[in-house]
């Protein structure tokens, strides 16, 4: 049976710990997890539309197949968390720890990741088009084959990451720090300057291999 709402909001109130606990195909739209210790949670199948994580601690939690559209998770914690198939459409990540993240397969496009530390992260074959990674740090990440189209780099530190058959039209680059970055082609920025992408110029012959 699972658990309700009614009853996570109860324990919450009474201040019992949610570590570790298992919200599998729990409904939970729009619950307030503020500062709420979620370290090891399970949300499996997970229904958590614009929820707000504001300051939670969710190191090492496990989010499958789940829909989180809308959430707040800025200045969370997401350390070690593994995303997969997630619906992160229109989240919020502003300043989240995200330090060795695995986001897998998942939907953020809209997202604001602006100032996030997402350091040594897995980001393959997510789509993040239209988001802000503004001020992020997404150093020795694995980007590769993910969705960037028309998302911004403002500031941004991807230095030493591999972004080989990621899409990038339209993206814009403004400031990047991008040492050593693995890319198919004629890498699309010029550090320290504002660089707009066209993809045409710099496919590589294999881009579709």
């Amino acid at each position: 049976m699972e658990i309700t709402k009614k009853q996570i909001e109860q324990m919450i109130k009474e201040g019992k710990s949610l570590k570790d606990i298992d919200l599998s195909f729990a409904e939970l739209d729009g619950i307030d997890f503020s500062g709420q210790d979620l370290s090891g949670a399970v949300f499996t199948g997970a229904e958590i539309r614009n929820a707000n994580f504001e300051g939670a601690n969710l190191e090492g939690a496990f989010i499958a197949d789940a829909d989180l559209s809308g959430a707040n998770f800025k200045n969370a914690n997401l350390s070690r968390a593994i995303l997969q198939r997630v619906n992160l459409r229109g989240a919020n990540f502003e300043n989240a720890n995200m330090f060795k993240v695995q986001l897998m397969v998942c939907d953020a496009s809209g997202a604001n990741f602006t100032g996030a530390d997402m350091r040594q992260s897995r980001l393959e074959k997510s789509r993040f088009r239209r988001a802000k990674m503004d001020r992020a740090n997404i150093s020795q990440s694995n980007l590769r084959a993910t969705d960037f189209q028309e998302a911004s780099f403002i500031e941004t530190d991807f230095s030493y990451s591999d972004l080989r058959k990621s899409q990038l039209q339209k993206a814009w680059f403004e400031n990047v720090k991008a040492e050593q970055v693995m890319v198919y082609g004629k890498k699309p920025w010029l550090e320290g300057t504002k660089a707009e992408l066209d993809i045409e110029q710099i496919k590589a012959p294999n881009w579709d291999d």
